[in-house]
């Protein structure tokens, strides 16, 4: 005959289940006398028995939490002690990494196969957001395993010792990044040269987003406004910081490409009829359409947060500068 569990069972197996043979049995011992005591002292206070177990259990909180608690496991993926080296890593690799991948296809690409730039560029596009998202998984997930795997004794402390030569030659507000300015700088001229592809005709390699069909001087003025977008990062590393000045030319140029884009779209001159066109090149279905309200919401969004950010970054350089 089986005896059915009780909420109390449940609670208690839920809390134990991945603590070790030798502190399981106390603790569940431990939580068992707890609810019983809290039960006892509800029913002598006129609480229904069934009624008083869930209160009991309920004051206690989530089993899951309680658990880490008592098995000294950390309730976050990367605690303070490897947050800072965690930081440090994932400031300098994407800025190695991530150019170097995009040099590397690009350049075995050209030398390897007969397609145009513009297949060429997108692919090598692609490839880098995909390393990109495998390398802050991967790193990450070191480091969590590494946070686990530490005594709790040490997890608030860092995994090097830090020493003062490790500060920068240059107090904060002087300083950029070369490995940023290099991230930046290589997708907006990447982004210069998919653009100009796509106004110029994909071929029979390519999918044709943009409108070819576009006057030629609004299709000059778009790839000009990324190109400056690149040149306009390696001045803000020249300089060591945003100024007022090179974050007005930045709000400038966003303002300038959204304003373009939204009157081109608009008009139905921006974007081709992208269903037809992959409905010809690969059969697919040709019953649906491209949302113009939600294509000028992201052209706005990422103009905006651009913009907005060169500017808080100027206004943080001219603070630092006022205190240093």
């Amino acid at each position: 005959m089986t005896t059915k569990s009780t909420l109390t069972d449940r609670y208690v197996w839920t809390v134990t289940r991945h603590l070790g043979a030798d502190t399981g049995p106390d603790v569940a011992r431990e939580l068992r006398a707890t609810i019983a005591d809290a039960v006892d002292a509800k029913v002598d206070a006129g609480t229904d028995p069934a009624v008083a177990e869930e209160e009991a259990v309920s004051e206690l909180g989530d089993p899951e939490v309680l658990a880490r608690q008592y098995g000294g496991r950390p309730a976050y993926l990367i605690g303070p002690g490897v947050y800072p080296d965690w930081v440090r890593l994932m400031r300098i690799l994407p800025a190695i990494v991530l150019p170097l991948a995009f040099v590397a296809n690009f350049t075995a690409k050209v030398a390897t196969t007969d397609e145009n730039w513009g297949s060429l560029l997108l692919e090598a596009f692609l490839l880098v957001l995909s390393v990109a998202v495998h390398l802050a998984f991967w790193v990450t997930v070191t480091f969590a395993i590494i946070e686990w795997k530490r005594p709790e004794s040490e997890r608030d402390q860092p995994l090097s010792a830090w020493k003062p030569n490790q500060l920068t030659t240059e107090v904060p507000w002087r300083q950029v990044g070369l490995g940023e300015t290099i991230v930046e700088a290589v997708f907006a001229f990447a982004l210069a040269g998919l653009v100009a592809w796509q106004f110029s005709g994909v071929g029979e390699n390519g999918v044709q987003v943009l409108n070819p069909d576009l006057h030629a001087v609004w299709k000059v003025a778009l790839v000009a406004l990324f190109v400056v977008d690149g040149l306009l990062a390696i001045a803000v590393w020249r300089v060591g910081r945003w100024t007022p000045t090179l974050a007005a030319i930045n709000v400038a140029t966003n303002a300038g490409a959204a304003i373009l884009m939204l009157w081109l779209l608009s008009r139905d001159e921006l974007l081709t009829d992208l269903p037809q066109v992959l409905g010809e090149k690969f059969g697919w279905s040709t019953e649906w359409a491209i949302s113009t309200p939600v294509v000028a919401f992201f052209i706005v969004a990422i103009a905006a947060w651009d913009a907005i950010t060169a500017v808080f970054k100027a206004r943080r350089a001219i603070q630092g500068q006022r205190t240093a």
